[in-house]
């Protein structure tokens, strides 16, 4: 009876991460698939949406496409190009440049920066499209992959981003190795984390020292540090968006700029 006991302990502990991984990405898919209602409400119907933004005027709307979802996600870019805040970069600062978007979501926030050739990475990917997502549709390079193995070579990108993304993975300092891998020398990291106790959706618990170790091959500099009112309250500024529901009061978010060094040596790369 023992010895079964001990074989059963030992096959909860491996089934054990696979289990929480596929919690994540329930909770995950179903927060999106009410996301995708809430667009329709707000791009179709006139209602807000559920981030403050009033629904747009007919000579607001994009129109590029024959899918209504994909002019209502290139509207809500064009409208709210919150990544311009949240990593402090303009709309064209990555013009010519080869950028991978790590922890995409079905929105594909880095659509809002143009002139780029556009990578995103999101293990749910598929799932995605399966609710209804037309990423197929985005201006973008898609690939199901978590960020902890991603199918690039090494120095594939001019600069890689990731907002409110790292907190969400399985395992955040394999991730940083395979960011700074797939990063050129001399190419850049924008990056946002945020701060807080795990939860089912954002296991990862980080502060700055556990970031700092997570890229020995990057110099990194912390932009900003604000906690999750100042966060609201600058995206309602500078977004003019009407008071919303808010949820992440109780963390700290920090946006880091990160180098690759141009002469990693074999004990930062192992």
């Amino acid at each position: 009876m023992y010895g079964l006991r001990k074989r059963a302990q030992g096959l909860f502990r491996q089934v054990r991460p696979a289990y929480r991984t596929k919690r994540k990405h329930e909770a995950e898919l179903a927060y999106w698939k009410s996301g995708l209602q809430n667009l329709e409400d707000w791009f179709v119907r006139g209602a807000n949406l559920r981030i403050g933004l009033p629904p747009p005027t007919p000579e607001q709307k994009v129109n590029i496409s024959e899918s209504w979802m994909v002019n209502a996600v290139m509207t809500l870019h064009a409208l709210r190009p919150h990544y311009t805040e949240r990593l402090r970069i303009e709309r064209d600062h990555f013009v010519g440049q080869r950028v991978l978007e790590v922890g995409c979501g079905p929105l594909a926030p880095i659509l809002q920066f143009p002139g780029c050739v556009r990578h995103c990475a999101d293990p749910m990917v598929q799932a995605y499209m399966a609710a209804g997502w037309p990423l197929y549709d985005y201006d973008a390079k898609f690939i199901n992959a978590g960020g902890e193995s991603l199918p690039y070579r090494e120095s594939y990108f001019d600069a890689v981003i990731a907002v409110n993304a790292l907190d969400h993975v399985d395992d955040f300092e394999q991730t940083a190795r395979e960011i700074e891998r797939v990063v050129k020398p001399g190419g850049k990291i924008y990056f946002e984390v945020e701060y807080h106790e795990p939860t089912v959706t954002e296991p990862v618990k980080l502060d700055d020292a556990r970031v700092v170790r997570a890229f020995p091959r990057c110099e990194l500099t912390a932009v900003i540090d604000r906690s999750g009112k100042e966060l609201y309250e600058a995206l309602v500024k500078r977004f003019d968006l009407l008071p919303f529901d808010f949820q992440h009061f109780d963390g700290q978010f920090c946006t880091w700029r990160a180098v690759r060094k141009q002469d990693a040596t074999p004990e930062e790369t192992a």
